[in-house]
């Protein structure tokens, strides 16, 4: 059986302080090794439901080299959460018997002017920060594709097909299936302007760039990709 050392992540609360230490307490007691550096670890736990899945797997550099797993603190387990909060004991001795499912789950790369780069595992979102029309070119593969005037994008991996995307009317993904999804936000049709009018799906193989108009409705663009719990 392979070496395996875990790390817990989780907001410092008192409840969850609580829990964090009985599951180290139970992952000692079955032999495996604790750390406190995420770099060191195989398996890297979250506590506290998707939202914080999400977190851990952001702050955490979506390692590809180590297993996530998440702990829902309800009965209901959510999209990333194969365990709830009362099986602190099994979820270990899954882990001692290497009887773990693994999925991969597809994930977007993204860089904003070329230079600042990021890791999407649900989904994100341009739109302007001070409620305005923004006007953005669309390019697939170096093509013009269309021209958008409206509220914003969101550009969603499978998994995030059910959260914001679906709530706009995209369409929900499976899950497994590599893509990324392209809904629009509220978007300008009229006379003068039109716009695509659905979302879209392009294959892992399509790179997708989004260009800011020059208008001054872009002056205060909004990129959001950050998760809270």
């Amino acid at each position: 059986m392979s070496k395996q050392i875990f790390h817990f992540s989780y907001r410092k609360t008192e409840e969850l302080h609580k829990i964090a230490k009985d599951l180290k307490k139970i992952t000692t007691d079955y032999g495996f090794e604790l750390t406190e550096d995420y770099q060191k670890a195989t398996v890297i736990i979250s506590i506290g439901g998707d939202g914080a899945f999400l977190k851990s797997v952001r702050e955490t550099n979506y390692r590809q080299d180590c297993l996530y797993a998440g702990i829902a603190l309800t009965e209901q387990l959510g999209q990333y959460c194969d365990f709830h909060i009362h099986q602190l004991d099994e979820i270990i001795k899954a882990a001692s018997e290497e009887r773990w499912l693994v999925r991969r789950y597809p994930t977007i790369y993204g860089t904003v002017n070329n230079t600042k780069a990021f890791y999407v595992l649900n989904e994100f979102n341009i739109r302007s920060s001070i409620i305005r029309t923004l006007t953005m070119d669309l390019y697939i593969n170096g093509s013009h594709f269309e021209t958008f005037r409206g509220d914003g994008m969101v550009i969603s991996t499978p998994t995030g097909s059910t959260a914001y995307n679906k709530s706009v009317n995209g369409s929900i993904v499976d899950p497994l299936l590599p893509s990324m999804q392209v809904s629009e936000l509220a978007s300008l049709n009229n006379n003068r302007f039109r716009t695509l009018g659905s979302s879209f799906i392009l294959s892992p193989k399509r790179k997708l760039k989004i260009v800011l108009g020059s208008e001054g409705n872009n002056e205060f663009p909004l990129i959001g990709w950050t998760v809270k719990p």
